[in-house]
């Protein structure tokens, strides 16, 4: 008898910030929103510019000006759109924590995968839960309002000693 594993369906977790608590992202989708309404607004005052002839090659300018300005505008606005906050998936069973991206229109991407090992401090507050990884970064925050999944994770953490 053999035992092998399957390589092929295995998926590497993505490294990457998944929550940031500072207003940067804030002000960066302001700051893109702005621009994408001064490129449409070029996109429609270059047509209206007083004084312009109406020869060829200034037309042919205008033109080419006006989409690059449109497509401009729909890509920062497409780039100031708020991003989901990852799905958090905990696996008490192999003693890890996931963090999963999902978009309607691609699959589900595994942004980090931490075990229990790894993680740097556990904090509970009732039934709420912070798990923080390496060099303090929030990981998750969750509330399970089951209590059996609650004293099984507690129980895999205390296990673990992550919890006193």
């Amino acid at each position: 008898m053999t035992v092998s594993a399957d390589y092929a369906a295995e998926v590497a977790a993505l490294r990457g910030i998944t929550h940031v608590l500072n207003g940067s992202r804030f002000l960066i989708r302001t700051a893109l929103k702005l621009g994408a309404a001064s490129l449409a607004l070029v996109a429609l005052f270059v047509w209206l510019a007083p004084g312009a002839s109406w020869e060829s090659d200034l037309m042919l300018f205008k033109l080419a000006l006006s989409i690059a300005a449109v497509f401009g505008a729909v890509a920062m606005w497409h780039g100031s759109r708020p991003v989901g906050a990852p799905t958090v998936e905990i696996d008490v069973a192999n003693m890890e924590l996931l963090l999963i991206r999902e978009a309607p229109s691609e699959p589900h991407r595994i942004i980090e995968r931490c075990a229990f090992v790894d993680l740097h401090a556990v904090d509970v507050y009732g039934h709420r839960v912070t798990f923080w990884g390496k060099g303090d970064r929030l990981l998750a925050e969750i509330s399970l309002s089951n209590p059996t999944a609650h004293n099984a994770l507690l129980g895999a953490l205390r296990g673990l000693g992550k919890l006193a």
